[in-house]
């Protein structure tokens, strides 16, 4: 990812790209573009940057999030963010606290099919959602060091945590319940899952399917589908990405940009860094990570002991964001 969006910043209108940070010998060197500043960590930056992109093992995000917002510098990390909720809730008030933004990489907020669903959604065109199912397939098994819990949180963390997201983003409200089962499969030796599926329903009464396979062979497969009594939305974010609109008229395509769905979807998320940086609202938060992590950790829970899992959230009450 650290790479995807070193690529997306030739493409942002709101960033420049001007240094490349990585404590491994050479591996900066390696990701930057001829004539890009290089450096093992943050404090060999110097002055000459104003925000940063975390891209680092999970584990590593809020350490590293802390020291940078320290610097003075806003930031946008990947996600996960980190695997303890109110770590992530505390790192978005430190930003506050000095003045700094704190983004995350939920960049399907930022892919045309989705923002355009959204607005879509927004206008009415289906009526009040009722159902949500989101998918991500994986082409290929991850390394089983990369599959251990303690590094990625599990497939249900380290993938399921977009769909989370998405949840909430588009259904307006809390998710209050999970249940999920999964195929351990290849990845059973680190604890991890190769499929899991899950079933939640959030705090309106919403219903909310979620499945993550670590494998499909073919390519990194991204699929939404939203269902409201007017009609539904289908969203491809694989390849140029898709949006079709179903209503009592038939099923069509909704026209979009050329390109490929993720890389304009990074870039317009760097565009969207840039404008919190000067003053306007980041398009995820530490509120927003904390949220989905508690669904991701909740679906992992279930598939292990077996059961729904009530997920009691300090924020069950308020509107996503």
């Amino acid at each position: 990812m650290g790479r995807r969006h070193i690529a997306a910043s030739a493409h942002a209108d709101g960033v420049e790209l001007v240094a490349v940070c990585d404590p491994l010998p050479g591996a900066a060197e390696g990701a930057a573009p001829a004539g890009i500043a290089t450096a093992q960590g943050l404090a060999g930056l110097g002055t000459q940057v104003d925000a940063v992109v975390i891209a680092a093992p999970t584990p590593l995000h809020v350490a590293l999030a802390e020291e940078a917002i320290e610097m003075g510098l806003d930031v946008l990390s990947e996600k996960p963010v980190g695997f303890d909720a109110g770590a992530i809730e505390r790192l978005g008030e430190k930003a506050a606290a000095a003045g700094r933004v704190f983004a995350v990489g939920f960049w399907r907020r930022t892919a045309w099919p989705y923002v355009e669903a959204r607005r879509l959604v927004a206008e009415g065109a289906i009526g009040t959602p009722t159902f949500l199912r989101s998918s991500q397939w994986d082409a290929d098994l991850p390394p089983l060091g990369f599959a251990d819990p303690d590094v990625s949180g599990g497939v249900e963390v380290d993938c399921g945590v977009h769909e989370a997201d998405l949840a909430r983003w588009f259904l307006g409200g809390e998710i209050a319940q999970v249940s999920a089962t999964g195929t351990p499969g290849a990845l059973a030796e680190v604890g991890d899952a190769e499929t899991v599926a899950a079933l939640a329903v959030t705090t309106a009464g919403q219903a909310v399917a979620i499945d993550l396979g670590r494998t499909c062979g073919y390519d990194d497969d991204v699929r939404t589908e939203i269902l409201g009594p007017g009609g539904a939305l289908l969203i491809d974010a694989r390849g140029p990405g898709g949006l079709r609109h179903g209503d009592r008229y038939g099923l069509r395509d909704v026209p979009g940009p050329d390109g490929d769905v993720l890389e304009l979807a990074l870039a317009a998320q760097l565009d969207r860094f840039g404008e919190a940086s000067r003053g306007g609202e980041p398009h995820a938060t530490a509120t927003d990570a904390a949220r989905a992590l508690e669904v991701g950790q909740a679906m992992r829970r279930s598939r292990l002991a077996g059961g729904a899992v009530q997920i009691l959230s300090p924020a069950a009450s308020r509107p996503s964001t």
